[in-house]
C-alpha cells in the first residue's frame, strides 16, 4: 500500500513537471523571434491604420484600410486623408508590379515608390526585425490571449521605429516641396510604443505609437494605431478592368499638372460656372492677386493674394456648404458676422486662420497665413467680397 502511494506521488510529480515544461513562459527574445519567424510564413492579412498628427496647430488625419497578400504580392487600399477645410478619399490597387491610384474621380498610374507600400505592409520580417534592437528595453506582460510589449524612449536610436510613421504623414501633409526620395531629417523627442502579440498566431494583433517629433525646428505629435485581422484569409487582389481602361498615364498626368499651374483669368474661370464668381473688392495695401484657377475636380474657383513678406490669403468658392469638408474641432472656432451673415472663424495658430461663410447660395472660405493679417483684417477682406 505504501509502495503504491509512493509511486502515485512520483507519477503526479512527473506529470506536473511535464505540464510545467509545456507551459514555460517565453522570454521577450523568444516572443520577438517567433513573431518574426511567423511573419515570414504569413500569406495574407487585413490592416486598419489610423494616424493623427498635430503640427503647427494644424491637425491632419489618415484613416486607411488595406488587404495585403504575399506570394503573390498584392494590395488593395482605401484611405481618407483629412486636414482643415478638406478631406480626400483615395483607393489603390497593386498587383503584378502595377500600381493604380484613384482620387478626385480619376485613376492614375503610379509607381511602387509613389504609393509607399512599406507604409501599409507592417507584417514583414524586415519591419518586425527592427524590434530586435530594443529587446532589452521592452517591458513585457501577458494575459490569456496576448503578449504585451511596451517601450518608451527618446533620441536618435528610436528614429528607426518612428520613420515609417513620419514618412506616411509627410507624404500627405501640406508641404511646399516634394520630398521625393530625400531622407527625412528629424529627431525623436519622445516615443511610446505598445505591441500586442496574439499567443495563438504569434503575430501582432495591434500596434500603437505616440510620439513627439522635431523637424526643421518644429515639434509635431503623432498618434498611430494599426490593427490586424483576417490572417491568411485574404485572396490575392485583382485590378478591375475599368480601372486599367480609365487610368491616366504618367505623361498625361504631367501635362495636366503643368496646365493647372498656369493662372487663369476671371473671364476664363467664369465660363466654368453658372453663377457670378465672387471677388475681393478691397485688397489690403501691399497685397495683389498672384494666382487664380478653377479646379474642375472640386468644381471650385480659388484666388491667391500675396505680398513681398510671405503673407498671403486665399479665397475659395464652393458650390454649396455640402461640398465643403470642415474637419476642424468646434472648440477652436468662434462665430463672427460677415455683412449680417453668420460666419465661422477658426484660428489654428496666431499666423494661420480660416474664415467660412455663406454668400448668395455659395459657400466661401478665406485662409490667411502670416503675421500681417489679423482677425479684423481677415473679416474686412471677407466683407468686401462681392
Amino acid at each position: 500500500m505504501k509502495k503504491s502511494i509512493v509511486l502515485l506521488i512520483a507519477l503526479s510529480i512527473m506529470l506536473l513537471a511535464a505540464c510545467g515544461a509545456g507551459d514555460k513562459a517565453l522570454t521577450k527574445k523568444e516572443v520577438l523571434s517567433q513573431t518574426i519567424e511567423k511573419a515570414g510564413e504569413l500569406e495574407s492579412y487585413s490592416a486598419d491604420m489610423k494616424i493623427e498628427t498635430d503640427a503647427m496647430g494644424m491637425e491632419v488625419t489618415i484613416d486607411g484600410k488595406s488587404d495585403i497578400t504575399h506570394n503573390p504580392d498584392t494590395l488593395y487600399m482605401e484611405m481618407t486623408m483629412g486636414m482643415p477645410g478638406m478631406a480626400m478619399d483615395t483607393e489603390a490597387y497593386f498587383a503584378d508590379g502595377e500600381v493604380f491610384m484613384g482620387a478626385l474621380g480619376e485613376w492614375f498610374i503610379m509607381s511602387e515608390e509613389d504609393l509607399g507600400l512599406d507604409s501599409f505592409d507592417q507584417l514583414n520580417t524586415e519591419e518586425l526585425a527592427k524590434f530586435n534592437e530594443f529587446e532589452e528595453q521592452f517591458e513585457m506582460e501577458e494575459d490569456d490571449d496576448f503578449y504585451i510589449l511596451t517601450l518608451a524612449g527618446e533620441g536618435e536610436e528610436f528614429e528607426i521605429l518612428a520613420e515609417t510613421y513620419v514618412q506616411s504623414v509627410m507624404e500627405d501633409f501640406p508641404a511646399e516641396e516634394d520630398l521625393g526620395e530625400a531622407s527625412l531629417d528629424f529627431s525623436v523627442k519622445s516615443l511610446d510604443l505598445k505591441l500586442q502579440i496574439e499567443k495563438e498566431t504569434m503575430l501582432p494583433k495591434s500596434q500603437s505609437v505616440n510620439a513627439e517629433i522635431e523637424m526643421d525646428g518644429e515639434v509635431f505629435k503623432i498618434e498611430a494605431e494599426t490593427t490586424i485581422a483576417n490572417i491568411n484569409e485574404i485572396e490575392p487582389v485583382e485590378i478591375p478592368d475599368e480601372v486599367r481602361e480609365n487610368a491616366i498615364t504618367e505623361e498625361f498626368l504631367d501635362e495636366d499638372i503643368a496646365y493647372e499651374e498656369e493662372s487663369m483669368t476671371l473671364e476664363e474661370i467664369q465660363e466654368f460656372v453658372d453663377y457670378t464668381v465672387p471677388q475681393v473688392s478691397s485688397v489690403p495695401d501691399g497685397f495683389e492677386l498672384t494666382h487664380s484657377y478653377y479646379d474642375e475636380y472640386l468644381e471650385m474657383p480659388y484666388f491667391i493674394y500675396g505680398n513681398d513678406s510671405e503673407n498671403s490669403f486665399t479665397l475659395s468658392v464652393y458650390p454649396s456648404k455640402d461640398e465643403y469638408n470642415d474637419i476642424i474641432l468646434d472648440e477652436v472656432a468662434e462665430t463672427v458676422s460677415i455683412n449680417g451673415q453668420e460666419g465661422v472663424l477658426e484660428v489654428l495658430e496666431e499666423d494661420f486662420m480660416y474664415l467660412t461663410w455663406e454668400h448668395q447660395d455659395l459657400f466661401l472660405e478665406l485662409i490667411s497665413e502670416g503675421s500681417e493679417i489679423s482677425k479684423d483684417i481677415l473679416i474686412e477682406i471677407a466683407e468686401s467680397v462681392k
